[in-house]
């Protein structure tokens, strides 16, 4: 078994670099070919110009940090449109679902070669037109372009502290006059290219500025201030011609070299290594390492107690055969998440990897998509480990590996008709949807059979095997799992238990606080990348994954900690009894009648709370309720920004941020639930070997 597992596991990466070479290969073969620059050999080369070479910019898309609707720029009526021979570029699964439109444009450059005035059109623009640019002005819409392969357009700012130079990616399409509350149109752009001489003739491009001006006729202003800006007048019924001019001004940059370039785009310039923002990072994490360290310390003072006692094997292998309602509920919850588990973990790894490889920097998504995907057999394989019975039935194997993916997709069908109603470049193109609906059925679903076929090989290994053959079968805990309705213990014994364990609002405010402090500077600062200021990128990966890393682990101690407390209080024959006893008896009438209906459902409504609050007594769903607790803390989070940090005007974006939250703080819930649930399963099976052995 252990062959096929890695046979299962190698084969899964092979998959894996199959689909990133496939990937970038399809990449390269819609790039077009004839002015591609010199490339050295190795990922982590520049693209290597020549003086005369031509450069292709790039035009992307239109965004705004106060709406969840980005637009593609040929999509605007009131930009100059590509020409016939230009062409839109390929673009992976992360730059479609982040609403990307990558197009080649008739911007003209030839390295090294400066242009004073070029004009580019002269827009025919229909008064919606007009209207369209003064409302994505006043919702502060930024631009974004590309040179290079991927670098992107940027403003440029100084840092009123340093001095520093810095910048943020794109730059505004307008400005509004608060003077006569008119808009004015960026029309001209000054293009500043800035590179890095590599050799004789062999140059590498660092920096690609861009400084927009408003200007009311087709001359260029340079570096004057004594022009008339493009006012955009929202009254005009006749159609309009906007001139639009660009410059192209080229720099040779000796303080920044290729492998640093994006080092200005992350947080004003200061993730260098004397920055104020590293620095900061580091104490972060030395916060999480302190609260790791004390979780550790408190762990392992409770196993040499465990070890002095002879009657906790006993205590915990009752309990470990304890049974408890909403089972398969919690099976399920368990298996979501750790397929989302699965994809995150692996997404955080690859995107640490690849972090300097800047033309595959944004495959991060497409990782995330694989893993997710991949997932789907490991949380199957879960699923049908913790199912009672010696065998597992085929629906559930599915029904574990397949829920996640399917409501998942489900929000993504329901987020994707209101961006498609608001006409945001954002929607998903249908051939995307319907290759999303394939891969759940060609893909996952099989991967889900496959994991229940493994988890019934598994569980039949210890039955026709030795005792050291049973040592070498992996998930070895999950293998032991038994219910038992008898108590084997007397009930005579029980303790009082703290209101803390007791009560569900408690245990979620004491259990989710540690971890929420382990992860809460980079929730912070991920989330202003993602909604706040998404003109910043984000790229300390290595802190994140080592946060998250820390963050699981105080997730299993604080989990282990309320198990550990929990037996203390209580002997585990009396919540067997309960969970069979308690509730009243609901019988629905024969009799139609409002009053009977009204009764039966006041009935099932009290046996429904009756059988949660019996389910909540027992240890199964109190740990995984103590490690999916930061989940909560997470939402509040979310709310609190959205509440008083960020500046969403409309209802639909609102509903957009609702529903990306939601559905990430539901898989947190689940994946950090998973984690403290079956780090009690390990840790009771640890505990009670030796009672087994006898």
């Amino acid at each position: 078994m252990r062959v096929k597992a890695k046979s299962g596991l190698v084969l899964a990466v092979a998959v894996m670099l199959l689909w990133s070479v496939w990937q970038s290969q399809s990449l390269r073969a819609h790039r077009p070919q004839e002015h591609l620059p010199l490339r050295e050999p190795g990922w982590i080369k520049p693209n290597v110009y020549k003086r005369g070479d031509k450069v292709d910019v790039t035009v992307n898309k239109v965004e705004s940090d106060i709406t969840n609707f980005p637009y593609g720029y040929y999509d605007l009526r009131f930009v100059c449109p590509p020409s016939e021979t230009k062409k839109p570029l390929h673009l992976s699964l992360d730059e479609v679902i982040r609403g990307d439109r990558k197009w080649e444009s008739d911007y003209s450059l030839e390295f090294g070669v400066g242009q004073d005035c070029e004009r580019l059109c002269d827009r025919k623009t229909m008064p919606d037109g007009l209207k369209q640019a003064d409302r994505l002005i006043r919702e502060n819409y930024m631009v974004h372009w590309l040179i290079d392969g991927d670098l992107p357009a940027a403003t440029t700012f100084a840092s009123t502290r340093s001095g520093k130079k810095f910048y943020n990616a794109g730059f505004p399409l307008g400005r509004v006059d608060h003077e006569t509350n008119k808009t004015h149109l960026h029309n001209h752009v000054m293009l500043v290219i800035r590179y890095q001489a590599l050799d004789f003739n062999r140059y590498a491009i660092v920096g690609f500025e861009v400084y927009p001006r408003s200007v009311s006729d087709y001359h260029c202003p340079g570096a004057s201030k004594s022009f008339e800006p493009y006012v955009v007048n929202t009254e005009e019924t006749e159609v309009t011609y906007i001139p639009f001019t660009y410059s192209v001004y080229w720099r040779e940059e000796s303080n920044i070299d290729w492998s640093h370039r994006w080092n200005l785009f992350f947080d004003g310039g200061s993730m260098l290594p004397n920055g104020n923002v590293s620095f900061f990072y580091w104490i972060s994490l030395a916060n999480s390492a302190i609260v790791v360290a004390l979780m550790t310390l408190f762990i392992a003072l409770i196993f040499l107690k465990i070890k002095a006692d002879d009657c906790v094997g006993t205590l915990a292998f009752e309990w470990a055969s304890q049974p408890v309602s909403y089972l398969a509920q919690l099976n399920l919850a368990t298996s979501m998440g750790i397929q989302f588990l699965f994809s995150i973990i692996g997404s955080f790894t690859i995107s640490c990897s690849l972090s300097k490889l800047h033309n595959i920097r944004s495959w991060e998504l497409s990782t995330a998509t694989i893993c997710f995907v991949l997932g789907a057999y490991t949380s199957s394989l879960v699923g049908s480990l913790l199912a009672p019975g010696s065998k597992t039935n085929i629906g559930t194997s599915i029904l574990c590996g397949g829920t996640l993916p399917a409501l998942t997709l489900v929000v993504v069908v329901i987020v994707n008709g209101i961006v498609w109603i608001k006409d945001s470049s954002a929607a998903l193109p249908f051939e995307t949807l319907v290759a999303l609906l394939t891969s759940y059925f060609v893909i996952c679903l099989p991967l889900s059979f496959l994991g229940g076929y493994s988890a019934r090989k598994l569980r039949s290994t210890p039955a026709n095997g030795t005792g050291n053959e049973q040592l070498k079968v992996p998930f070895l805990f999950l293998l032991n799992v038994e219910y038992h309705q008898e108590s084997l213990l007397p009930a005579d014994q029980e303790k009082e238990i703290p209101a803390i364990l007791s009560n569900p609002l408690l245990l979620t405010i004491v259990t989710g606080f540690p971890p929420f402090v382990v992860i809460c500077t980079e929730l912070l600062f991920v989330c202003r990348s993602l909604w706040l200021q998404k003109t910043s990128l984000y790229s300390i990966y290595g802190f994140l994954l080592v946060n998250f890393i820390f963050l699981c682990i105080t997730v299993c101690e604080v989990s282990l900690v309320v198990c550990y407390v929990l037996m203390i209080y209580t002997q585990p024959g009396s919540a067997t009894k309960q969970v069979f006893n308690e509730g009243p008896d609901v019988r629905w009438s024969m009799h139609w009648s409002p009053a009977a209906v009204m009764k039966s459902l006041k009935g099932y409504m009290a046996s429904t709370v009756c059988r949660w609050k019996t389910s909540f007594s027992s240890w199964r769903w109190k740990s995984f309720m103590a490690g999916a607790s930061v989940a909560w803390y997470f939402e509040l989070c979310s709310l609190y920004y959205l509440i008083f940090v960020l500046h969403l005007r409309d209802f639909s974006s609102i509903l957009l941020f609702l529903c990306y939250t939601s559905l990430f703080n539901l898989m947190c819930w689940c994946a950090f639930g998973a984690l403290g649930y079956l780090t009690c399963l390990w840790f009771l099976n640890f505990v009670s070997a030796p009672h087994k052995s006898h």
